[in-house]
């Protein structure tokens, strides 16, 4: 019987989640989704541990460690950033639309509304949250993959092609 991915894929998921989220940090993932490709590599790799000597260890474990490395990754990584927005008040939203509204001058009225809107704090926060999630759950899963293949593929174990004889 394979060895649980679960642990492995929390822990990978954690590595994503708190890398992608941290500020400043979180620019390494401007550089092909780099804390993404760690996450699911770490996944991959620490599920390759769990293998006994008799059992092999495919790309295809090391893939789907990463997938679900990045799932959880996506998940951890929108709690801690709904967290800073909730807890500490860390809004880039509102940064932006108040960078907006320094240079509205040739905005709609309509946008102009938004704007002011989300400066009062009524903004659409949840939606921008939710919007976040759906974006991080598809580019964490296909990165997330791609670091576990790359994880697992290091951390690859073949069987003997002829096993000892008792």
């Amino acid at each position: 019987m394979k060895p649980s991915k679960l642990v492995p894929a929390l822990i990978g998921g954690a590595i994503i989640g708190l890398l992608s989220t941290l500020p400043f940090i979180n620019l390494g993932n401007c550089f092909c989704c780099l804390w993404i490709l760690l996450g699911g590599a770490a996944a991959a790799m620490l599920h390759a541990r769990d293998y006994g000597p008799d059992m092999e260890f495919t790309a295809g474990d090391g893939a789907m460690a990463g997938l679900l490395a990045g799932l959880f990754g996506a998940l951890i990584g929108t709690f801690l950033s709904t967290f800073f927005m909730v807890v500490l008040q860390i809004h880039p939203t509102r940064e932006i639309m108040r960078r907006l509204m320094e240079i509205r001058s040739d905005l709609s009225t309509e946008f102009d509304d938004i704007i002011t809107r989300w400066d009062r704090g009524e903004g659409m926060e949840p939606l921008f949250t939710l919007i976040g999630l759906i974006f991080s759950l598809i580019i964490n899963a296909i990165f997330g993959t791609l670091g576990g293949l790359i994880g697992g593929s290091m951390a690859r174990k073949k069987m003997p092609d002829n096993p000892p004889q008792a």
